[in-house]
């Protein structure tokens, strides 16, 4: 597999919370590994960009101030809504709330903006090319509808032509790893959610394909299978239903291979083997194996994340500290056991080099104190880590509805007779359900990993 990050097959779902993710209990959202460093582990957090240089052992991080907004504070004043990772490993991180894309090629260690017409633009998704470390789509949410943009120098500028646009909301993209060029959309109005299929990373025009939606539900891509370009995977996620559904023709027909029945659904992952996994925060891990016709049920962690080094069979998941009693944990089984890997409370502090050391201290300061971790300084020494190993919801989630008020609000000041439709994304706090007491209701993707 060419790509540098496992973004077809981790994909954190996460929750709704009405606590904002700045002061809210640390979390996890996705885990990402990139191709060209095999020992490498990055894990999206609440509170910042997670990295591992030994396979799981040891851990450091890049502070969320600093990632979203280059300050020094030790309360970020804004949250990352998802980070992904380019071919070539290049980070991208979007905060949405200050309409600010940020990307760092030196493994977290600075952040510069993306520029362009991404530019004080609300990102409602965005996704790097698998097969080309230069190409990055991105979907713009405007008072009228969204359009999307592309990036050819790996998301560190955004073109100004409009390479898809459309009156409804654009609620993800992605491109396929196994046939360059081919990409695929998903949009929505009140009544039907659209599905748009491009032979040319939408150079040209892509073909669209209308269906019919329950009222309060929204369509989102989880992934396109990795192996084959055609079969790809969405959520249709709504106020009182969670389901996946499958297309094996490119869009031309679906069908729904899973209802969740037992909760909301927190992330699934396409495995190298071609078995599907989703997973609930309430400890429940649905299983299909490959030529397999349902989805099997277990007791599982709380799960948060899910995802898979490219090559490799094991898989990772971000679990509940609070209620599991560790933060990342591992399955040699497919699934059927997970075992502990990782702790916050026994990350080492912010990542050596000079911006982060320098711009992360007060944060690092805040953090060993809502973690417990007692006076290990930041990073220069404390205790080794014990445990170490081998390592797009029942109701539309707050970005969503975020992106909804700002978008009904701001149509109708600009239309005065406007049917406004929902919109779709979650914050950073909201994909992570970050605090213990609050309640959660999940939304979708946050690409993907």
């Amino acid at each position: 597999m060419r790509a540098e990050t496992v973004v077809f097959a981790a994909i954190a779902i996460g929750a709704v919370s009405a606590v904002h993710a700045d002061g809210a209990f640390p979390d996890e959202f996705s885990i990402h590994f990139p191709v060209s460093s095999p020992h490498r582990i990055f894990i999206g957090a609440n509170f910042g960009l997670l990295v591992s240089e030994d396979d799981g052992l040891t851990w450091r991080y890049s502070c969320e101030p600093w990632v979203v907004a280059g300050s020094n504070a030790a309360l970020a004043f804004a949250s990352v809504s998802f980070y992904n990772l380019t071919a070539d490993g290049a980070l991208l991180a979007d905060a949405g709330a200050i309409r600010n894309m940020t990307r760092s090629s030196d493994v977290a260690c600075t952040w510069p903006s993306s520029t362009g017409s991404i530019t004080d633009q609300l990102v409602a998704d965005f996704f790097p090319d698998p097969n080309d470390a230069t190409f990055v789509l991105a979907n713009i949410v405007t008072p009228t509808g969204s359009y999307m943009v592309a990036s050819h120098d790996g998301g560190k500028t955004f073109d100004a032509p409009h390479l898809y646009e459309t009156q409804q909301i654009l609620t993800g993209v992605e491109i396929a790893r196994s046939k360059p060029g081919v990409a695929y959309a998903t949009s929505f109005s009140s009544s039907s959610g659209t599905f748009v299929a491009s032979s040319d990373r939408f150079t040209t025009p892509g073909i669209a394909k209308t269906f019919p939606l329950d009222p309060a539900t929204e369509p989102r891509i989880l992934a396109v299978d990795p192996d084959d370009e055609k079969k790809v995977y969405l959520r249709i996620v709504g106020a009182v239903s969670d389901s996946i559904r499958v297309t094996l023709d490119g869009g031309q027909t679906f069908q729904t291979i899973l209802d969740s029945t037992e909760a909301p659904l927190s992330s699934f992952l396409r495995a190298s083997d071609g078995t599907l996994y989703a997973a609930t925060r309430s400890g429940k891990l649905y299983i299909r194996k490959p030529n397999a016709i349902a989805f099997t049920v277990q007791d599982a962690p709380h799960l948060r994340c899910l995802g898979q080094r490219p090559g490799t069979t094991r898989i990772y998941g971000c679990t509940d500290l609070v209620v599991d009693g560790y933060s990342l944990g591992a399955s040699d089984d497919n699934g059927a056991t997970f075992q502990r890997v990782m702790s916050f409370r026994e990350l080492l502090g912010p990542l050596t080099c000079t911006p982060v050391q320098t711009n992360c201290q007060a944060h690092w300061e805040r953090i060993q104190g809502v973690l417990g971790i007692g006076t290990r300084d930041a990073g220069q020494g404390g205790s080794t880590p014990s445990g170490g190993s081998h390592c797009a919801s029942a109701g539309a989630d707050g970005w969503s509805l975020w992106l909804l008020a700002a978008f009904v609000w701001r149509r109708r000041r600009v239309i005065t007779s406007a049917a406004p439709g929902p919109s779709f994304r979650r914050s950073h706090a909201q994909r992570s359900g970050l605090h213990p007491t609050a309640s959660a209701t999940p939304g979708i993707r946050g690409r993907r990993a």
